[in-house]
């Protein structure tokens, strides 16, 4: 019988380490499952927000004796977010601006609704939105239902809002920021020329400013004298609200807002609010003075959210057989079909899209009048222009109404001029007819650092403006007569949509920014007011009274849960829509000092990337300058 060999030591090592490497697949398999279970959880959890969001909200029942609490936080958007990204966080639970203003004025006759408690928030918008919000109300105070505000820490918008108020209420430690506005920017010349970048500016004319961080170390004389002017209007709105919202002298007032910080005792002692007390007791105090209820029973307090989202019971019945399309313009105007920066949940106006809402409310029957809510700052010639065209189709049939909300500029004046009537409200930007274009070179870096540069060409301007070599006198030349050629054909459109002359237009352009009070005194307007506004004009021209409701038909619409997802699904695989403006937003978070700098400013940078990255693919756009909001400080 054969024997078998000794059992060494060395296949005791070897036996084992080999079930060892066998059995490690077990770990494999449990990170595979785990990663699975975990997908599964943020699906759920993705979903659960989802479910909690506007788009499945239930109408909220409206007890008898309800507060609608008015506390808005974030930017205010003119229409609900449709970006998968933005119904993941809280902001889904914010009004939007036509939402604010209905529920406002809806309060105020609302016989459930006893009254209106404001509260400070982290708001960011235009000064015309927040006076059109402030105007609202006024108006709601004139119904006889109280109006109280209560203030902990904020700025010059939270107390715009609150000097509305029958009273305002501040803890003991409060404190506002009541320092005026203020405009700022970033300028990199001198940072671009220690690394030998240099970036080419055509701008038409002189106070056409968009590119001036990339080619100066301040504000032009120009572009300081438009920045000026937006800065006195906010200014005396503001003070003006504040002395007859407060009924004190408008001199004392300008004073008090060039001295800063302020506590809630010298806040008082000024009359700028009522009395010192904790968010607690003003409510017990609302519920005491104000409710007829049991002084035990908790007041009924609703969100505005909430409340403009609930079931109407005014009683009113809506019109049938006319409608109204209220299409929003919000964003950057880019070519193309995506409407919102991936993963940012940055809204842009895409041209084709865009051109397909006018298109479906001009073929509508039912729609017998379209307003087209502006709020953009331009960009794309071409895509501006290609709206223009559709404008001017839809027009022919039904009646176009161009409101400006906080910017309508450039190339968002651009689209609006398409329009029968536009109506910008006296805060609104607008304005800006020019075109401009930075190019930047990159020759000087490149010597710099040692590195050169060989070509072979065809022709002589196969390299036309190429960033790795200088410049030629005779690109530059060319190029120019490019941008004024666009230029003069921009400025002849604002000419015969105005019914003025060329040389009347152009003395009205050359880039310059307009308040939406000069706009109209220089005849670049039609009307000054607001959305409500627009509204009641279009109801008129169609035949319905002021007192009827009418059925808006909104473009872009609210999107399913799973649309979203599929949405973001789509943006994150399609390499061609998405890369380039991902890019465009993330370029300026880049930088190292990113995170110390105000929000204010890293929002211009992250405008200015966005442009320049447009830029990439359109050399010559029709945008403004970005002008900070109002925000809270």
């Amino acid at each position: 019988m054969e024997q078998m060999p000794p059992y060494s030591a060395t296949q005791q090592q070897t036996m084992p380490a080999a079930a060892r490497r066998k059995s490690r697949w077990w770990i494999v398999l449990l990170i595979l499952f785990l990663l699975f279970v975990f997908g599964v959880i943020f699906f759920m959890v993705g979903l659960l927000a989802l479910v909690k969001g506007p788009f499945s909200e239930k109408p909220v029942e409206i007890k008898p004796g309800s507060v609608v609490e008015l506390r808005v936080r974030g930017q205010l958007g003119e229409n609900l977010q449709t970006a998968p990204l933005s119904l993941l966080g809280t902001e889904t639970q914010s009004a939007t601006f036509l939402e604010l203003i209905n529920g406002i004025q809806r309060a105020a006759t609302d016989d459930r609704i006893r009254g209106l408690y404001y509260r400070s928030g982290d708001l960011l918008c235009g000064m015309a939105k927040a006076v059109e919000i402030r105007d609202a109300l006024i108006k709601f105070k004139e119904s006889g239902k109280f109006f109280k505000a209560y203030l902990d820490i904020g700025g010059e918008l939270d107390y715009f809002f609150a000097s509305a108020a029958d009273s305002i209420f501040m803890p003991t430690e409060g404190m506002l920021e009541l320092n005026g506005f203020a405009i700022e920017d970033l300028f990199w010349k001198e940072t671009l020329d220690k690394i030998g970048v240099q970036f080419y500016v055509e701008q038409f004319e002189e106070f056409k400013s968009a590119g001036e961080s990339y080619s100066r170390t301040g504000f032009s004389a120009p572009a300081r004298q438009s920045l000026r002017e937006i800065l006195i209007q906010r200014q005396q709105i503001l003070l003006q609200a504040v002395a007859a919202g407060r009924k004190l002298e408008p001199a004392m007032v300008s004073a008090a807002f060039n001295r800063g910080l302020y506590s809630a005792d010298s806040l008082l002692e000024l009359g700028f609010i009522d009395a010192t007390r904790s968010e607690g007791s003003v409510r017990d105090h609302l519920l005491t003075r104000e409710s007829e209820q049991d002084s035990s029973k908790k007041i009924p307090l609703i969100s505005m959210a909430h409340y403009a989202r609930s079931a109407d019971k005014s009683g009113q019945e809506v019109v049938q057989g006319k409608q109204i399309a209220l299409i929003y313009a919000s964003g950057v105007i880019m070519p193309g079909e995506d409407e919102m920066i991936p993963l940012l949940d940055e809204a842009t106006i895409a041209s084709r899209k865009f051109v397909r809402y006018i298109r479906q409310a001009r073929d509508d029957k039912r729609i017998k009048a379209i307003i087209l809510r502006i709020d953009s700052p331009g960009g794309s010639v071409m895509a501006s222009d290609e709206i223009w065209e559709e404008i001017g189709r839809a027009r022919k049939i039904k009646p176009v109404y161009a409101s400006m909300s906080d910017v309508a500029a450039s190339g968002g004046y651009y689209i609006a001029m398409a329009c029968d009537t536009l109506i910008a409200h006296p805060a609104s930007i607008t304005g800006s007819i020019g075109v401009i274009s930075t190019i930047p070179n990159l020759s000087g870096a490149l010597k710099k650092i040692g590195a050169h540069t060989d070509s072979l060409k065809t022709a002589e301007g196969a390299l036309f403006l190429n960033p790795l070599y200088p410049f030629t006198d005779k690109d530059k030349k060319k190029f120019r007569q490019l941008s004024a050629n666009i230029y003069q054909r921009f400025v002849q459109r604002v000419a015969d949509s105005r019914g003025k002359s060329f040389e009347e237009a152009r003395l009205l352009a050359r880039g310059r920014v307009w308040t939406g009070e000069a706009a109209y005194t220089h005849g670049l307007v039609d009307t000054l007011g607001g959305l409500r506004t627009t509204l009641d004009l279009a109801k008129r021209r169609i035949g319905i009274g002021a007192d009827q409701k009418v059925r808006l038909r909104v473009f872009p619409q609210p999107q399913e849960p799973w649309d979203l997802f599929k949405k973001l699904f789509e943006q994150l695989s399609n390499q061609n829509s998405s890369r380039s403006r991902l890019e465009a937003a993330s370029l300026a978070s880049t930088l190292p000092a990113w995170p110390l700098l105000p929000e204010q400013v890293r929002s211009q940078l992250e405008y200015l990337a966005l442009l320049h990255r447009l830029g990439e693919r359109e050399r010559i756009l029709a945008a403004m300058p970005s002008i900070a909001p109002l925000a809270v400080k």
